[in-house]
This record gives structure tokens, C-alpha cells and sequence, in this order.
């Protein structure tokens, strides 16, 4: 045995040497591919944050609602939710701030302005959104858990009721 350790010593040692390579390269990929993840994330949140204080949504019978504003200020809404799907099918979100804050965040959204599905529902008619491919099938799972009793109980914001041109 001590022989063959002479013989094959600095093979074994390459070998090592070689499977560390291995397991570090491996380890600094994985840490560069979680930063990445919390980078798009905290960007994504960053746009959302512009997004809400610009937002327009206000009382749909006064005088200063302003349709075409909020229609171009949903379909922004909407675009940044597809772009959140598609990096969480990319896996370039994390998979727990996808399920624990990205999502359910839609759900009371839509709870809260029922406007956003009146004009999400409004941009589809019109072929937008067909990126990812099941953007709206997401969506519409989303509206369904908006209509149950599980999330906030009663909208506390503005806009509760649909607008006139947009109700089924």
C-alpha cells in the first residue's frame, strides 16, 4: 500500500486539487447567482415603489380621475409583474420573496383597486401581455384569490367600484 502511494501520490494529489477547484468554483457560482437574485429583486422593488407614488388611481367619479392616465399606469403595473414572472421562471428572483411577497403583494393589490382588473382585463383585449406565455393564466388565478374572503376584507382605498365603460 505504501508503494502504491509513492507511485500514484502526486496523481491523488492533482485529483485533489482538481476536486477543490471543483467545489470552490461551484460555491462562488452559487453565491454570485444568489446576489444576482436579490439584486433583480431589490430592482424590481425599487420600480415598484416609483410605480405606487406616481400612481393616479383616485376617486372614479370626481373629476380629477383621469382614465387614460390610470389605464397607461396599469398597463406599467402589469408590464413589471410579467417582467417579475419571467425572472422568477429564469430563477433570477428568489423563489421565497416570488411565493411569500411578489405574489400575494398582487392579490391585495387587485383586492384593493378593482380597477387594475378592469384595465388589465382592457390591455389583454387589446393582445397585450402574452409574454411569458401564461402571464395570464397567473394573472387570472391571482383575480380569482383577490375575490376571496381570505385577503383584506373590504377595500380601504379609492376606486372601489368599476368604472362605467370598463364593468361586465
Amino acid at each position: 500500500m505504501t508503494e502504491w502511494f509513492k507511485n500514484n501520490g502526486g496523481h491523488l494529489a492533482h485529483l485533489a486539487t482538481f476536486l477543490t477547484f471543483i467545489v470552490l468554483a461551484y460555491s462562488v457560482f452559487c453565491l454570485a447567482q444568489g446576489q444576482l437574485q436579490w439584486q433583480n429583486f431589490n430592482e424590481m422593488n425599487v420600480r415598484y415603489t416609483n410605480l405606487l407614488r406616481e400612481m393616479p388611481i383616485a376617486d372614479c367619479d370626481s373629476p380629477d380621475f383621469n382614465e387614460g392616465k390610470t389605464k397607461i399606469w396599469v398597463r406599467q403595473y402589469f408590464d413589471l409583474y410579467s417582467e417579475e414572472l419571467w425572472l422568477h421562471k429564469k430563477k433570477l428572483i428568489p423563489e421565497k420573496m416570488w411565493k411569500d411577497r411578489v405574489r400575494p403583494g398582487v392579490v391585495v393589490n387587485l383586492k384593493a383597486y378593482p380597477i387594475l382588473i378592469d384595465y388589465y382585463r382592457y390591455w389583454k383585449d387589446q393582445g397585450a401581455f402574452s409574454h411569458p406565455f401564461d402571464f395570464g393564466d397567473v394573472v387570472e388565478e391571482d383575480i380569482k384569490k383577490s375575490e376571496m374572503n381570505y385577503t383584506q376584507d373590504n377595500s380601504q382605498y379609492h376606486c372601489v367600484k368599476r368604472t362605467k365603460t370598463q364593468s361586465k
